[in-house]
């Protein structure tokens, strides 16, 4: 597919210009705000002109809104980057210790200490400190089957704490699932 990309410029917004083999014009917002038009290869200038500026009260409020809420930068559980447990930020650092098998914390020092095995990637990795937040998570279980029952007002029979997508669930059966990342969460939160 040929693709002729050019730079313009309407009313202040720098805008990435595509023109494409396609039948239609599409107008985007990337997370870091900047603003791309694809257009078929034949459509005139004037035309795409008056496409944007019909749509240029939305566009402004978008990228504002982007702008003002950059992406989160990629986790890649290295030396430095900021984690939380219950609320309170830890730097992390990484340990090549063939003795220590588990992530652990130094609550003083602010320090996450995640042992990890030479050539770790990220899921090695991520691994590994998530099992730090599970063991804090069974570490404080009565404080969460303390509110789970308050609020449900039954004990559960089960409880499972692992990675989700969600904040936990509970199941007709008495079965209780959390998410292990409330342990990033202040208490409050939870």
């Amino acid at each position: 597919m040929a693709v002729k990309r050019e730079e313009i410029e309407i009313e202040g917004i720098p805008i990435i210009l595509e023109r494409k083999n396609i039948k239609n014009l599409y107008l985007r917002i990337k997370p870091d705000g900047t603003v791309k038009v694809s257009s078929p290869m034949r459509l005139s200038d004037d035309a795409i002109n008056e496409f944007v500026l019909s749509r240029i009260d939305w566009i402004k409020d978008t990228r504002a809104r982007m702008l003002e809420n950059p992406p989160k930068p990629k986790i890649k559980y290295k030396d430095g980057e900021t984690h939380y447990i219950w609320g309170e930020p830890y730097t992390l650092q990484l340990i090549s210790n063939e003795n220590a098998k588990k992530a652990f914390y130094d609550s003083e020092k602010s320090i996450i200490y995640l042992p990890v095995p030479k050539r770790s990637n990220i899921k090695q990795r991520e691994k590994i400190l998530f099992e730090l937040y599970r063991d804090e998570m069974n570490r404080n279980l009565d404080y969460f089957l303390e509110k789970c029952t308050y609020f449900v007002g039954k004990e559960p029979k089960e409880v499972k704490i692992r990675n989700m997508k969600n904040w936990g669930n509970c199941r007709k059966d008495k079965r209780v699932t959390l998410n292990l990342k409330l342990a990033k969460k202040p208490p409050i939160c939870t």
